[in-house]
């Protein structure tokens, strides 16, 4: 694979004096023309509001033990206790940036003081000071997310760590990501779009260079503010949370792991569809991911053709069953299929009305749950169903269904249970409140 490549980079690369609009190129390492995906929707992206991504940034959070990169060493590193010396320092340093600098009446424990010397500070310490002061507009939300930790400040070290881990390799004058880090910039792209992303990737080798050169607190403060300007705070959110998915989760941990972590990203189903479509990616399948190069304005995803939507054409049923890669004879994604789906849409369909939904409820005496939206709940049980047989609770995007108490109330749903049969067909899903019996 590495090799192919490596091959695929230098032809591109030769080609890259031909003005192309920016595209994405699969490598499934199959003889063949490679799959590519220049269409018009490359430009759009799947937006993320402060709220979106604040309550997605908690159930990372909370859901999930972190796990930390030594710079030294491999992307993601385990930790259960602190760590002395160099690692010692980094963290201080982490933490110090995401206070900002200080004030004239702060102390510098939590914060940058404009005493301390810049020049003693090494590359990637002055990287990750403007990475961390650029994201000043989502601090009160990532705040906000970790307050209910035990060690918020390891989250910021861990997630500063993986951002510049990632800026880093985005620095180079081509970049290859490979591991975690070709996890995330898929991440990344499904949800920014190919120009987007290659906006990002070259404000990176901005800022590197920038932070390289910087020789004062002032200097790094002005990096760091052309990098937020230029990238937005939405685009810095995708960043925050593509890291978070990985650094929560660990490239040990299983794929199974990783895509129940994917499910609580925010607008999921919108960037399910979004990698589908204009990226022939599986956003369930993104941990599947080898290496993402850069070359010119093409990006080169090197990844198992079991990780590829092929179904482009044809049916929404069609369509859907091959972008979440379940068995196209059960017509995945189509809400009207029995054999796939049981008698979820029998039982909880959103056409049924609040009364008679209530009725139900008070003649079983537990809550009943209703989708609100058919097709949405299709494809997202279809990704729920990859994990094989068994009763799957799982966290629930916004919006997507509801639920009804004995005495008529109506509540929100947080969960879905999904129950999923030997044959790998569901036999029944529903959304549900978890604070209540169902």
């Amino acid at each position: 694979m590495a090799i192919r490549l490596i091959a695929a980079i230098l032809l591109l690369t030769l080609l890259s004096a031909c003005a192309t609009p920016p595209g994405v190129r699969l490598d499934t390492g199959q003889r063949g023309a490679p799959l590519e995906h220049r269409q018009a929707p490359l430009n759009k992206s799947v937006k993320v509001d402060a709220n979106a991504f604040s309550e997605a940034l908690t159930q990372l959070v909370l859901t999930a033990p972190l796990t930390l990169r030594v710079p030294q060493q491999g992307w993601l590193v385990r930790t259960s206790y602190p760590s002395k010396g160099a690692d010692t320092h980094w963290q201080r340093l982490m933490i110090k940036s995401f206070g900002g600098i200080c004030k004239p009446t702060q102390y510098g424990d939590n914060c940058l003081s404009m005493l301390d010397d810049v020049k003693g500070l090494s590359e990637w310490d002055k990287l990750g000071v403007a990475l961390g002061l650029s994201i000043e507009p989502l601090k009160e939300s990532i705040a906000k997310a970790v307050e209910k930790t035990l060690a918020p400040h390891l989250f910021y070290t861990v997630v500063a760590t993986g951002l510049i881990t990632w800026a880093i390799l985005a620095a180079n004058p081509e970049p290859v990501f490979t591991k975690a880090a070709a996890v995330v910039s898929a991440l990344m792209l499904i949800y920014l779009g190919v120009e987007t992303f290659l906006d990002v990737v070259d404000a990176s080798r901005e800022l590197k260079s920038a932070t390289g050169r910087a020789m004062t607190w002032e200097e790094l403060q002005l990096a760091s503010q052309r990098f937020a300007n230029r990238v937005g705070p939405e685009v810095a959110r995708v960043f925050v949370l593509a890291v978070t998915v990985m650094v929560s989760h660990g490239m040990t941990n299983g794929a199974a792991l990783l895509s129940s972590r994917l499910s609580m990203l925010p607008h999921f189903l919108d960037a399910a569809t979004a990698g589908a479509s204009r990226a022939g990616i599986h956003l369930a399948n993104v941990g599947q991911v080898s290496a993402v190069a850069v070359v010119g304005s093409t990006v080169v995803i090197s990844l198992p053709a079991t990780a590829v939507a092929m179904g482009s054409d044809g049916g929404s049923g069609e369509r859907a069953s091959a972008a979440f890669g379940g068995p196209e004879e059960l017509k995945w994604g189509n809400p009207l299929s029995r054999p796939a789906y049981g008698h979820t849409f029998l039982d909880h369909t959103s056409k049924p009305s609040s009364t008679r939904l209530a009725d139900k409820a008070r003649s079983l005496g537990h809550q009943i749950g209703q989708w609100t939206d058919d097709q949405a709940a299709a494809a997202f049980i279809a990704n729920v169903a990859k994990r094989g047989p068994g009763v799957h609770d799982v966290p629930l995007p916004t919006g997507l269904g509801r639920s009804f108490l004995a005495d008529g109330s109506e509540l929100a749903t947080d969960m879905a249970r999904v129950v999923v049969k030997s044959n790998g067909a569901v036999r029944t899903a529903f959304p549900y409140n978890s604070a209540h019996p169902n």
